[in-house]
C-alpha cells in the first residue's frame, strides 16, 4: 500500500469474482492437429493410413470433449453468484443449448467438407457438444440441489449432508432405472422383433426377422451381451454428468472459500483494502465477518502507526516493533553522537515576517533536512524552535555513529546551500545554519510520565553539542575532539583554537569538518545565535 493518507477504496470479493478456467490450449491444438492429419487420408485406405485415420478420430474426439468440458465450466462460472432464478433457468437451458451448438457445428463442418471423406471434424464437434451437454446436465442437478438445500439449511455441515444425500438419491434412482431397463431387455427386444417390417441386418449372412430374431433373443448369452452394451452406453452417456456433478457440487458447497482465499492472499501482500462479501451459510457469514473485522482493525492500526510516525522517529518505531508493541524503551548509558542544527538570524526573521510566513520558511527547511537525516539513518530527537536535534547510535545501534553524524551534518549544509541557490526562501533571501557535533557518553531512554513520554538523550555530550553549535559560524560544521578522534584518518578536518564554553572549566578543543580545509570560508554569521537548550 502507498503511504498516502487519502482513503483507499475498498474491494469486496464475491464468489462471482472467481477466476475462470483458462482455455485448454493443448486440447485445442490436439483437436486442430488431428483434423489436419486426417484430411489427406481417405476412409477407404487401409494399413498404416487406416490406423492413423482411426487414431486421429480418437484424438480429435477426446480433445473436443476437453474443449466441451471447458465451455460448460465457463457457463457454470458465469452462473456463480447470480440469483437463484437466473441460475435455475440457465441450468435448464444449457444442456439442450450446448448439444444444439455441437450438432450445428458438426453439420457446418460436414457441409464445408474441410476434412475430406472421413468427417473427423464433424464427428468430434458433435461428441464435444454431447460431452458439454452431459456435463451441463450434472450442473443442472447440482444447481437444483444447491438452491433447494441453501433455502432449507443454514449451517455448512447440514448443507454438505443434504447435498450428498441428494446426489446419492439421484444416483440410486438412475441405477434403479437402468436395472429395470436391463431386466426387461429380452421382452423389449422380443416386442421389437415382432414389429412389422423389423429386421436385423447380418451383412453377407443375410437378415434375421420376425420369429427368427425372437428365437435368437431367447439365448442367455445374447441377452447378457445386449445388457452389457446398454450398461456401457449408459455409462458413457452419464460419465460427463457424474464427473461434472461431483466437481460442481464441491464448488457449490465451498464456493465461499474462493473469495476468502483470494482475500487472504491480497492481505498477505499488504493490501488492506480487500473485503469479503458476507454471504452463504451461517458458518461462512461468520468467517467472512471475522475477516472483514480483522482487515478493518489492521487498517486502523496501520493508519495510527502512520500518524504516530509523524511524531516519533522511524528508529523508535522499529524498536517498538521489535519489542512486540511494548513502548517502554529502557534507559541506558551509551556512547553516541549528537548534533544541533540552528538557523541563524531566526529572531530578526520572526520580527520581520508574518507568523504564517515564518512557519512556511521553517517547514520548507525542515522538509528537506528531515529527508537528509532519514537518508543517513539518524534519529530526529526533537525540534527546538528553529533548531533540530539529531542522535546517532540511539536507539538503533550504529558502530560508525561519529562518521554518520559528521557526514549527515555536512549533507545538511550542502542541502541548505542548494536551497539557497534555487531561491527556496524568497521571504528571507537565504537561510544560514550552524551545526555542532559532539560524541561521548550519554543517557538514552524514555523520558516523561506513564501517560506521555518521549525517547530522548541527556548528558554532558548533548550540552557540548549545543555549545559547539552556538560557536559555529553560519555554513560551518564543528565537531568535538572525541568525534574527530572517531572519524576515519582520511576524513578532512581542521583543528581550531581552544575556546571556553558555558559549563566547562577547561577550554574546549573543536575541529571544523565543513567547509573542508583549504576551501574558502563563508562570511561571518549574520546574527549571533541563541544558545540551544
Amino acid at each position: 500500500m502507498t503511504a498516502s493518507n487519502a482513503p483507499t477504496a475498498l474491494t469486496v470479493l464475491t464468489p462471482a469474482a472467481r477466476v475462470p478456467r483458462r482455455l485448454p490450449r493443448i486440447a485445442l491444438w490436439l483437436w486442430l492437429g488431428a483434423i489436419a492429419l486426417s484430411i489427406p487420408n481417405p476412409a477407404s485406405r487401409g494399413g498404416l493410413f487406416g490406423s492413423l485415420d482411426g487414431l486421429c478420430k480418437l484424438v480429435a474426439v477426446l480433445a473436443a470433449c476437453g474443449l466441451g468440458a471447458w465451455v460448460e465450466d465457463r457457463v457454470f462460472t458465469y452462473l456463480v453468484g447470480r440469483n437463484s432464478a437466473v441460475r435455475v433457468v440457465a441450468a435448464l437451458v444449457s444442456p439442450l443449448a450446448l448439444l444444439a451448438v455441437g450438432i450445428v457445428l458438426g453439420m457446418v463442418l460436414g457441409l464445408l467438407g474441410v476434412v475430406g471423406d472421413d468427417g473427423t471434424a464433424a464427428l468430434s464437434a458433435v461428441m464435444g457438444g454431447f460431452w458439454a451437454a452431459s456435463a451441463a446436465t450434472g450442473t443442472l442437478v447440482v444447481v437444483l440441489i444447491d438452491v433447494t438445500v441453501s433455502a432449507l439449511v443454514q449451517s455448512l455441515r447440514g448443507r454438505i449432508q443434504l447435498a450428498v444425500l441428494s446426489l446419492v438419491a439421484i444416483a440410486s434412482a438412475a441405477v434403479a432405472g437402468l436395472s429395470l431397463v436391463v431386466m426387461n431387455t429380452r421382452s423389449a427386444i422380443e416386442t421389437l422383433s415382432q414389429t412389422r417390417g423389423f429386421a436385423l441386418d447380418l451383412g453377407p449372412e443375410g437378415k434375421l426377422q420376425g420369429e427368427g430374431l425372437a428365437e435368437v433373443m431367447k439365448k442367455p448369452e445374447v441377452v447378457a451381451l445386449v445388457s452389457l452394451l446398454l450398461l456401457v452406453a449408459f455409462g458413457l452417456m452419464a460419465f460427463p454428468a457424474v464427473l461434472s456433478a461431483c466437481g460442481k457440487l464441491a464448488d457449490a458447497v465451498m464456493e465461499r472459500l474462493h473469495p476468502l482465499s483470494q482475500a487472504f492472499a491480497q492481505l498477505g501482500r499488504g493490501d488492506l483494502s480487500v473485503r469479503v462479501e458476507e454471504g452463504g451459510s451461517r458458518d461462512f457469514r461468520q468467517l467472512s465477518h471475522a475477516f472483514n473485522q480483522m482487515a478493518s482493525d489492521l487498517t486502523l492500526s496501520r493508519n495510527m502507526e502512520r500518524a504516530f510516525g509523524k511524531y516519533v522517529s522511524g528508529q523508535v518505531l522499529t524498536r517498538i516493533r521489535e519489542q512486540h508493541g511494548e513502548a517502554m524503551l529502557p534507559a541506558e548509558l551509551r556512547e553516541a553522537s549528537v548534533f544541533f542544527a540552528d538557523v541563524r538570524g531566526f529572531t530578526s526573521m520572526s520580527e520581520r515576517l508574518e507568523p504564517a510566513q515564518v512557519l512556511g520558511v521553517l517547514n520548507r527547511y525542515f522538509e528537506r533536512v528531515v529527508t537528509v537525516i532519514d537518508a543517513h539513518e539518524g534519529y530526529l530527537d526533537k525540534f527546538i524552535g528553529d533548531a533540530v536535534v539529531v542522535v546517532f547510535n540511539g536507539p538503533i545501534d550504529q558502530a560508525d555513529h561519529a562518521e554518520r553524524a559528521a557526514r549527515c551534518a555536512i549533507a545538511v549544509q550542502r542541502e541548505v546551500a542548494r536551497l539557497n541557490s534555487v531561491g527556496a526562501f524568497p521571504e528571507v533571501g537565504e537561510l544560514a545554519v550552524g551545526i555542532g557535533v559532539s560524541t561521548g557518553p550519554l543517557v538514552a531512554g524514555n523520558l516523561g510520565s506513564s501517560e506521555h513520554m518521549e525517547y530522548t538523550v541527556i548528558g554532558d555530550t548533548v550540552n557540548l553539542a549545543a555549545r559547539l553549535t552556538s560557536q559555529a559560524p553560519a555554513g560551518e560544521v564543528w565537531v568535538s575532539a572525541l568525534c574527530a578522534e572517531r572519524l576515519p584518518p582520511e576524513f578532512p578536518k581542521q583543528a581550531l583554537a581552544p575556546f571556553s564554553v558555558k559549563g566547562k572549566t577547561a577550554p574546549v578543543q573543536a575541529y571544523r569538518v565543513w567547509p573542508p580545509p583549504g576551501a574558502s570560508l563563508p562570511p561571518p554569521s549574520i546574527e549571533a545565535a541563541s544558545t540551544p537548550s
